[in-house]
C-alpha cells in the first residue's frame, strides 16, 4: 500500500513539474510577441517592444510629442532643455549630447529614437532598437501619429490631430477676416552673422502659419524655399523674400542691431507699416503639441494686433 502511495505522489509531481514547463513556454511566447515589426524611414524593418517604457530621445524635435502623450523619456539630447515650455516638463530626465553612449547605455533603454542624420545610429543600434527619423520626410502632424503609432498611443494622437485641425482652422478664418485673406507672411530667425527664411515646416511657427492658419507665403518663398524648408540669406535678399507680415525670431527675442538700422530694413513695407512680429526663437523652435498650443495662442494674439 504504502508502494503504491509513494508511486502515486512520483507522478503528481512529475505532472506538476511537467505543467510547469509548459507554462514557462507560454510565457517565453508572450515575452516574445511583445516585440513588432516596425518598417524604417529607409525601408528596413526592425522589431521594437509593442509599448516601449523606457526611450532614450535623441530626436529632441519629438520631446513635446512624447510628453503630449503621456510617456516621459528617460533620456534626452540637451537641445530639447533650450525650450522654456519643455524644459520644466523634463524634471528627472537625463540630459544628453551627442555620441553619449556610455551614458545611454546606463539608462538602460528599451528604444531609442533619433534623427536618420546622426552620425551615433549605430552604436545606439547596439544598445536597444533604434528608429532613426528622416525629419523632413513627415509632416508635422503626420509624424505625431506616427509617434502614437510607435508608442501604442494611437487614439491619444489621432484625438490631438483632430482637435488641432478644427481649432486652427477657426483660428485662421478669425485672422483673415482682421488681415485680409490675401496678406501674406514671411518667417525669418536672425541669428549673428547669418539670416534663414522658412518654409511651412520647419519650426519657429511656421506650421501654424502656413498649414494650420492657412496665411500665404510669399511668392519667392514658394518658390525657392518651401521645396526645402528653409534657406539661408544674405541681408541685401531680405526684401526679395517679405510679406505684408515679417515674422522675425532670434536667439535673444531681439532683431540685432546690424539688420535694423540698415536701409534695407528700413524700406521694407512691412516695417513701414508695424507689421512685424519679433518672438524668442527657443520657444519656437519645436512643433510639437505642447509647443504648438503655446505657439498658437501667442502667434494669433499677434496677428490679430497688426490688424488694428
Amino acid at each position: 500500500m504504502k508502494k503504491w502511495l509513494i508511486l502515486m505522489i512520483a507522478c503528481l509531481l512529475t505532472l506538476a513539474a511537467c505543467g510547469n514547463t509548459s507554462t514557462d513556454k507560454k510565457s517565453g511566447t508572450a515575452d516574445s510577441s511583445s516585440k513588432v515589426n516596425y518598417k524604417l524611414d529607409n525601408g528596413k524593418t526592425i522589431k521594437i517592444p509593442k509599448q516601449p517604457k523606457r526611450i532614450v530621445l535623441m530626436g529632441a524635435s519629438y520631446t513635446g510629442n512624447l510628453l503630449d502623450l503621456g510617456v516621459k523619456p528617460v533620456g534626452v539630447d540637451a537641445y530639447a532643455f533650450q525650450s522654456d515650455i519643455l524644459k520644466p516638463k523634463l524634471d528627472g530626465v537625463v540630459q544628453l549630447g551627442a555620441g553619449d553612449v556610455e551614458k545611454i547605455v546606463e539608462l538602460k533603454p528599451d528604444l531609442i529614437i533619433s534623427f536618420d542624420t546622426d552620425k551615433n545610429n549605430a552604436k545606439y543600434a547596439k544598445i536597444a532598437p533604434t528608429i532613426p527619423v528622416n525629419y523632413a520626410k513627415h509632416g508635422y502632424l503626420e509624424i505625431h501619429e506616427e509617434l502614437g503609432k510607435i508608442l501604442g498611443k494611437e487614439k491619444e494622437a489621432k484625438a490631438f490631430v483632430d482637435q488641432w485641425k478644427e481649432k486652427t482652422a477657426q483660428d485662421g478664418k478669425e485672422i483673415k477676416a482682421k488681415i485680409g485673406a490675401d496678406k501674406t507672411v514671411a518667417i525669418y530667425q536672425i541669428f549673428q552673422k547669418k539670416i534663414y527664411v522658412y518654409g511651412d515646416n520647419w519650426g519657429r511657427g511656421s506650421e501654424i502659419i502656413y498649414q494650420a492658419f492657412g496665411l500665404n507665403m510669399p511668392e519667392a518663398v514658394t518658390k525657392d524655399v518651401k521645396p526645402t524648408g528653409w534657406k539661408e540669406i544674405s541681408a541685401e535678399q531680405i526684401g526679395k523674400y517679405s510679406g505684408d507680415i515679417l515674422m522675425i525670431s532670434s536667439d535673444t527675442g531681439k532683431i540685432s542691431n546690424s539688420i535694423v538700422e540698415s536701409n534695407v530694413w528700413k524700406n521694407l513695407d512691412a516695417v513701414k507699416n508695424n507689421h512685424v512680429i519679433q518672438y524668442d526663437s527657443e520657444d519656437f523652435w519645436f512643433n510639437d503639441p505642447i509647443s504648438l498650443e503655446y505657439q498658437r495662442d501667442v502667434l494669433k494674439k499677434e496677428l490679430l494686433k497688426v490688424a488694428e
